[in-house]
């Protein structure tokens, strides 16, 4: 009996417990001028995304509680979904007041692309940067189909506009799930941020390479569009014109389950995502939108990000909302 209650899946069980009791993230739903931006699907292939993320984040038990949550915290939601998601919504009479795109999976805007992503991938096996690994490209296509849309669904709740907001805030929908409490440290449930610029994170990596987000195959594709490329630290890239810094092959990630931005921007930022995400593909390289991000800094002639640096990922969420960026580009 004290082997099994001291089980790894046990503790698991109750450290889960602990955190949906302790975790109490809140809104104070002071500000009317945000539109929270998501979306939700069931992935075609699901036993993949697990194999992905981790066996513990089922679509009915991990992210449709988190959605909710989602939806009930926030308020002023915009959401693309499958009818699935959407009849969960619906049965807990959560879809009236919020922004909902209902679709299939398959009519996310880069899905037709994904037998020529299929190919890219394979021909990148193998070289460095590859950010698979063990996995192979099918296993990740749908994932990356998804998480591709991030740009075009806030584009089009800027469009939509139904709460005539001022600000465009991206929150993954699985985040509110007691497993991401950490990425939460620091939280009021006031958001103070009232950003001029794209408000995204540097999550420095302490002198580690980050295999999946790699280095040097985007780092030799700014060596076949721009001049010499220095490498740059988090602590570096204050102090450094982006044109002389290679942000790929820099010692840091871009989370990116949380960013924010003016309503003015939002198109641009999407048309920018495009551009660049159309450069890479152009030179063979399919990646996670972290990587087109970081791309996005290193070719930003117009001065659209602003920048919170983070440890790990911990104070995710608090730093997006933070009134005051670390640096702006």
């Amino acid at each position: 009996m004290i082997d099994f209650l001291n089980s790894p899946t046990v503790i698991l069980v109750w450290r889960l417990f602990l955190l949906g009791e302790f975790m109490a993230i809140t809104y104070d739903g002071a500000r009317n001028d945000i539109t929270f931006c998501t979306m939700l699907f069931k992935m075609p292939a699901q036993r993949d995304l697990d194999s992905l993320k981790h066996m513990t984040r089922k679509f009915e038990d991990f992210y449709l509680p988190s959605l909710e949550k989602f939806i009930r915290t926030f308020r002023r939601v915009a959401l693309w979904c499958d009818e699935q998601t959407a009849e969960f919504i619906k049965s807990r009479g959560l879809d009236t007041d919020i922004m909902m795109r209902v679709m299939d999976f398959s009519d996310l805007p880069h899905y037709t692309e994904r037998d020529n992503w299929l190919k890219l991938l394979n021909n990148m096996r193998g070289k460095t940067g590859y950010l698979l690994h063990h996995k192979t490209p099918e296993q990740w296509i749908d994932y990356l189909t998804l998480i591709a849309a991030k740009p075009s669904v806030m584009d089009w709740a800027a469009k939509n506009d139904k709460f005539n907001s001022k600000y465009f805030m991206w929150i993954d929908a699985g985040s509110l799930h007691p497993m991401y409490a950490p990425f939460w440290n620091g939280w009021t449930g006031h958001i103070d941020a009232q950003p001029t610029r794209v408000r995204m994170t540097i999550a420095p990596t302490l002198g580690k390479t980050r295999p999946k987000f790699v280095p040097k195959f985007i780092y030799n594709l700014y060596r076949k569009t721009r001049a010499p490329i220095m490498d740059a630290t988090s602590e570096s890239l204050a102090r450094q014109s982006l044109v002389d810094i290679a942000m790929i092959n820099a010692d840091y990630d871009v989370p990116a389950g949380s960013f924010m931005m003016p309503k003015k921007l939002v198109h641009d930022f999407y048309l920018e995502f495009e551009r660049v995400r159309k450069i890479m593909l152009r030179h063979g390289l399919v990646s996670t939108e972290q990587a087109v991000f970081q791309a996005m800094m290193k070719f930003d002639t117009e001065h659209m990000f602003e920048l919170s640096y983070i440890r790990g990922y911990d104070r995710l969420y608090a730093s997006i909302a933070a009134k005051d960026a670390d640096y702006l580009l």
